[in-house]
């Protein structure tokens, strides 16, 4: 069997250029997020069951999704780990943001219903990553909303949260806000004795 080098040499060239398209894409979705999604419906048309170019894209969401919470636009960062999520379901990264993040959401509303949403989000995310203390620092942030004095809630999930990782930030507050509902505890013990 003789092999034509130029049907070889062509098919290499097109490998290549591959898989060079394909790692631009996943560089592409950590340096310039937006600009991949600006071409994202093009791509998905394109090569819409490539699983690289998906993995780039649900990237680069997540990775815009973090630029919104920094900027404190929870909302926006929700809508995309929600496209994300769409894109690849069972994406870690982004399941994770849009339970917490749509459980802050809530929160911050403050309708009661919703605060007992939430805290079912922020459950459903502790479990993506057990090692994470944020889902129970949020979790004690809404129980001290439905009321400030179901302590025993709210200390345990804040003794869970600080058992477990948190950023400098969290851990600071969590402590912090901790002891504060201790303090509170102790003078409501002391009222009723």
């Amino acid at each position: 069997m003789k092999i034509d080098f130029k049907y070889f040499s062509l098919v290499l060239i097109i490998i290549f250029f591959y898989n060079c398209a394909v790692g631009s894409y996943k560089k592409m979705s950590i340096e310039y997020p937006e600009t991949l999604l600006s071409i994202q419906d093009s791509l998905l048309i394109v090569r819409g069951g490539d699983q690289s170019i998906i993995a780039a894209l649900v990237n680069a969401h997540n990775n815009v999704a973090v630029k919104y919470i920094n900027k404190g636009d929870y909302l926006s960062a929700v809508n995309h780990y929600k496209k994300a999520s769409e894109l690849n379901s069972s994406n870690k990264v982004s399941k994770y943001g849009l339970l917490v993040f749509e459980g802050i959401l809530l929160v911050n509303k403050g309708n009661k219903n919703g605060i007992w949403d939430a805290i079912e989000k922020f459950s459903k995310a502790s479990t993506l990553y057990p090692n994470n203390g944020e889902p129970f620092y949020w979790m004690a942030i809404s129980y001290t909303k439905l009321g400030d004095t179901d302590f025993d809630l709210i200390l345990e999930s804040y003794e869970k949260a600080l058992s477990l990782e948190l950023d400098d930030k969290q851990r600071s507050e969590a402590e912090e806000k901790y002891e504060k509902a201790k303090d509170r505890k102790k003078k409501l013990d002391s009222f009723w004795k």
